[in-house]
This record gives C-alpha cells, sequence and structure tokens, in this order.
C-alpha cells in the first residue's frame, strides 16, 4: 500500500466569559501526503468565534447541528462550554464526510475511536461517513492514545494486552471481549504497538475496509514517528491547537465584536500567596 494519507483533528478553546455565557473559538486541520512523497500539505479552517449563552444555547446547538447535517435534532444543549465541545465534534465529523466523499484509495487517520450512539453524535452519523468511505475504496483508521475500554474477565484495561510485549505488534479483534456494549463500536477493535519501543494505542478499523488488517497494520507502522504514533495524526493535532499569540488576538476580537469580559482568576485573589 503506497496511497494518499490524510489525517484529520480538531481543537476548541474557551477564550472568556460574555454575560450568562462564554465565547469560544474553534478551528481544524487537514493534513494530507501524496502518495509516493515525503512532504505534507496542510488545510486550516477557523478559527471560528462561537458565543453561547443559556438563553442561546439550545437555538445554537439545534440550528448548527440542522446546518452541519441537514437533519433536525430534538436534544435539549448541554451547559456552553459542552456544547462548544459539541459542536467542534460536528465539524470534524462534517469534514470527515466530505474527505471521503471527495477522495479515492486514499487512508483516513482520525483520532479517537469508531463508537457511535450518543446524543452529540448519533450513529446515522459515522454510518454514513463509513458507507461513503468504502464506496470510493478509501481506508478509515482511528487511533486513540488511551481508552476505557476494559476486559471482561481480569477487568484491566484493553491496553495491559501488551504490557511486557517488545517490538511492534497487534492484538485483535477484541470487541467481543471487552465489558462495553460491543454494538456501539462500528469497527473492529485492536490494541498495537507500531515501533519496537512505541507506546500501545487502540486502533479501530472498519470490517470491510479495502484492504486486509493486516495490510494496513503494515502501513501505519511506516508512518510511525516518535511513540509510535503516525506523524500525519501528530502534524494535524500540532497545527490546530491555537498559539498564545493568536489566543490574544481573538480574545480582542472578541471583546470587540461579543463583548468578552476578561476577568482576573479568583484563586490568587483569596490565596494570595
Amino acid at each position: 500500500m503506497d496511497n494518499r494519507v490524510v489525517a484529520i483533528d480538531t481543537t476548541n478553546f474557551t477564550l472568556g466569559e460574555i454575560p450568562d455565557g462564554l465565547v469560544g473559538a474553534i478551528r481544524a486541520s487537514i493534513i494530507t501526503k501524496p502518495p509516493g512523497k515525503t512532504g505534507h500539505s496542510l488545510q486550516k479552517y477557523g478559527p471560528y468565534l462561537i458565543p453561547i449563552t443559556n438563553q442561546t444555547r439550545d437555538q445554537v446547538y439545534r440550528n448548527t447541528f440542522k446546518t452541519t447535517f441537514k437533519r433536525e435534532t430534538e436534544a435539549n444543549a448541554p451547559d456552553c462550554h459542552k456544547t462548544l465541545d459539541h459542536i467542534r465534534s460536528w465539524l470534524e465529523r462534517y469534514l470527515q464526510e466530505a474527505i471521503v466523499k471527495n477522495l479515492k484509495d486514499s487512508l483516513i487517520l482520525l483520532g479517537g475511536s469508531l463508537i457511535a450512539g450518543f446524543v452529540a453524535d448519533p450513529t446515522f452519523i459515522l454510518k454514513n461517513i463509513l458507507a461513503d468511505a468504502a464506496a470510493n475504496a478509501n481506508t478509515i483508521v482511528a487511533i486513540s492514545k488511551s481508552t476505557s475500554l476494559t476486559l471482561q474477565r481480569s477487568l484491566h484495561n484493553i491496553l495491559s494486552l501488551l504490557d511486557g510485549v517488545n517490538g511492534p505488534c497487534y492484538i485483535g479483534n477484541i470487541k467481543k471481549y471487552i465489558t462495553q456494549n460491543p454494538d456501539r463500536y462500528l469497527g473492529e477493535v485492536y490494541v498495537a504497538k507500531l515501533t519496537t519501543r512505541g507506546e500501545p494505542f487502540r486502533i479501530d478499523i472498519p470490517k470491510n475496509a479495502p484492504h486486509t488488517h493486516q495490510e494496513i497494520f503494515s502501513q501505519l507502522a511506516g508512518l510511525a514517528g516518535d511513540y509510535g504514533y503516525p506523524e500525519e495524526l501528530k502534524l494535524a493535532h500540532m497545527t490546530c491547537v491555537l498559539s498564545s499569540i493568536e489566543i490574544l488576538e481573538l480574545q480582542a476580537a472578541a471583546i470587540v465584536l461579543h463583548g468578552l469580559s476578561m476577568k482576573e482568576e479568583l484563586r490568587p485573589k483569596i490565596f494570595p500567596l
């Protein structure tokens, strides 16, 4: 396998407070490595300023969901901070859908897992992404640096399966051996080390991937950088995180546009030492 590699990551940051709410910023990065090349290209979306208050969060929540997925949701918005995180997640899903529809024969790297069925992330969203990826012969791989999945018998974290194991290897599919509901996981679940001294990761791969899972793990090993983590996902994360200068600039814009109020931390006032 030597095909295009695409990695996607998003971030959100709370810039400060407005009456009964907050102003947040969201940004996404897409890293692409063409087949046969070593260089990468970068696409950035945002940062977008998003004001959310207790009075507007339900409307913001439902309007954003409808705009993103062309469907209504009757769900009520959570608190302002979680609403901001849900909107970030929807932007990430929107970009994933666009990529799998417009590219072919590509390896698409996602942070996290292939789990669905939450109020903020309904099953139809991920199922559509996986179906469109399969139709265009795209391979989706989701990689988690940590996981809460536990084994049925020992109740140990699944990453413990590779304790004391040296060298690149993978174990799976382990979905039928976990304590959590396996039906919510739309891919096969593995635990893997991609390099000799790498960390163990949870890796989810759709069952109907266009290549064998052995071939996919072989390509992932070739992409692994420090600690065995794929370099493209690392670059996607590094380029979407907001720098301190960018945060100051966004806060200045939010002060003018949305009445952002920068409040001094209460703790240093109470405990000056």
